[in-house]
């Protein structure tokens, strides 16, 4: 008997994969996958994912994840390789595995500039885009200052600078007060297609960080009236970078008009937001944009949809036989121990309006947050948390 042929399947690799592989599934897409978690939900959505282990700084860790994907998905097999998270702080790992693989995004190159926060300051001047300002020495009085871990992503690594020291791989940059927000959008190499702005929702007491990404909630347009000169913003980064497929920007905005903060040249978090009818599958629409086919007009979602992401605020392990509910995702699995800090899971709701889709978000966070207090509460003076908790300034985990 012959073995049965391994179908050709796109290769997924991120931090937290399931938006991807969610994305993948929407589309009919046979998709195999690799990320720091392995959640339930996540290895239900692919015929195979991996779980990877992560460095001292939560970081993909780069030893073995190469030979990992060579296994899990051999070149011959492979439609592509699309990424999210994870690569910012170490772009020549994405040059290593996407070699002798078709790279469904941005290259190496383009995470590098934007990840450099002197450089990425730089093209933000010469393009004209309101920008805060950066360094790399800690700035004489911090008051109104920020520290950074370049490369950094879902927030948590975000701190006040009074009391950071110099360090590599550490740098400054002014505080920018308002709402903060985000828009995703396509790109083709030369032009952009917006999908849609979203407001990014304050993380909640639990989390391990002020600024640690905490959900948000699409929008009909951006706050302020912001809405063009952020789409122009996204253009003129298009033009100058070439930047492909999905991407997403950060940006503040207050009473002074809006000020540009990241932009992050891969699939965001906000994908699971606008991935809904009537919008097409948005696995593909990435394919195709990164093939230089952008699509003509885009609709708009028929409900507001958010998203929030519940963290632990006490030492939880998952009891056996948990009933999670249907609008939670990124789900632990049985017997995981959950530290203060760390992400539980993510929450979706739908609704008429934006506030009415955040408010139920924020319900529903509360509520599995109850439940599991409930049923899963550890004694911690009985029972050791994991070791070699990282430092929350230097440390990227998180599920977005």
């Amino acid at each position: 008997m012959q073995p049965e042929a391994r179908p050709e399947a796109f290769l997924l690799v991120s931090l937290s994969g399931r938006g991807l592989a969610q994305a993948a599934a929407r589309a009919g897409r046979i998709a195999v996958g690799m990320d720091g978690f392995a959640d339930r939900d996540t290895c239900d959505l692919a015929p195979l994912w991996q779980r990877l282990p992560l460095d001292e700084n939560g970081d993909l860790a780069p030893l073995g994840l190469v030979e990992a994907a060579a296994r899990l998905s051999p070149l011959e097999h492979c439609l592509g390789l699309v990424y999210g998270s994870g690569f910012e702080a170490q772009p020549e790992l994405l040059n290593r595995l996407a070699c002798g693989r078709q790279l469904l995004g941005n290259p190496a190159e383009v995470l590098a500039e934007s990840a450099n926060p002197m450089r990425f300051a730089s093209l933000a001047r010469r393009l004209e885009l309101p920008f805060p300002e950066v360094q790399s020495a800690p700035p004489a009085d911090p008051a109104g200052w920020l520290a950074k871990r370049a490369g950094g992503c879902g927030g948590i690594h975000v701190r006040e600078a009074a009391g950071i020291a110099a360090r590599r791989g550490v740098y400054f940059q002014r505080r920018v007060d308002g709402m903060p927000c985000s828009l995703l959008f396509l790109a083709d190499g030369r032009e952009m297609r917006a999908i849609g702005f979203n407001r990014l929702l304050p993380a909640p007491a639990e989390a391990s960080g002020r600024w640690a990404y905490a959900g948000a909630v699409a929008l009909d347009d951006a706050p302020g009236g912001v809405g063009p000169a952020v789409q122009a913003a996204a253009r003129a980064l298009t033009a100058a970078l070439g930047l492909r497929g999905l991407n997403g920007i950060d940006f503040v905005v207050n009473g002074s008009g809006w000020s540009l903060l990241e932009l992050n040249p891969r699939p965001t978090a906000t994908l699971e937001l606008w991935d809904a009818n009537p919008m097409p599958a948005l696995f593909d629409l990435h394919v195709q944009s990164c093939l230089g086919r952008l699509p003509v007009a885009l609709p708009k979602p028929e409900a507001s949809r958010a998203v929030a992401v519940a963290y632990a605020g006490e030492t939880l392990r998952v009891p056996a036989g948990f009933p999670w509910p249907d609008w939670s995702a990124d789900l632990p699995r049985m017997g995981t121990l959950l530290e203060p800090g760390d992400p539980v899971c993510t929450v979706h709701a739908t609704a008429a309006d934006a506030n009415a889709a955040e408010q139920q978000a924020l319900s529903f966070r509360q509520r599995i947050l109850e439940r599991l207090s409930r049923h899963g509460a550890v004694e911690t003076d009985r029972t050791p948390l994991r070791p070699g908790r990282v430092s929350p300034l230097l440390s990227t985990t998180g599920r977005n």
